[in-house]
């Protein structure tokens, strides 16, 4: 996998010289549709059959999800619905109408041996780039607000 640099302040410390940190670069997006291909390709399925499958998959993923399940893909891993929401003083004051929507999230959590995987199977290269690398002083250095290049 490729990576550059990136140089990043700390957005809470004035005093922060800066640092420049490992970016990661992405080579693109694979879809669904990729997947449907190189499934076709590799197996005796057609792509309407995988396709036919994948669209199933996909409604009963989002069925379970949204009934309050986590669902788990065995070498992959588990996804689950999160969100945050406003505080009362007793249980019994907290209704559905504490949670605040823009909250929701399909969060992800990475099957242990995928993650193994992952670091024993990566290799990394620097990509070229310019002298002194890329500055992006509005990035913080805790790489939140990351965006996928």
């Amino acid at each position: 996998m490729k990576f550059k640099s990136l140089f990043c302040k700390n957005p809470k410390d004035a005093k922060d010289p800066g640092k420049y940190y490992p970016y990661p670069v992405y080579e693109g997006t694979i879809g669904i549709e990729d997947f449907v291909k190189e499934i076709s390709h590799s197996t005796s399925l057609t792509a309407t059959d995988v396709w036919a499958v994948v669209l199933e998959i996909t409604e009963i993923f989002h069925r379970y999800l949204v009934r309050g399940h986590k669902v788990k893909l065995d070498g992959i891993g588990t996804f689950k619905v999160s969100f945050k929401g406003d505080g009362e003083l007793t249980a019994d004051a907290l209704t559905a109408s504490n949670i605040d929507m823009s909250t929701v999230r399909v969060t992800f959590v990475a099957d242990p041996a995928m993650k193994q995987e992952m670091r024993g199977g990566i290799s990394f290269s620097k990509v070229a780039e310019k002298s002194g690398g890329q500055k992006a002083e509005e990035k913080p250095a805790d790489g939140s607000g990351t965006q996928e290049n």
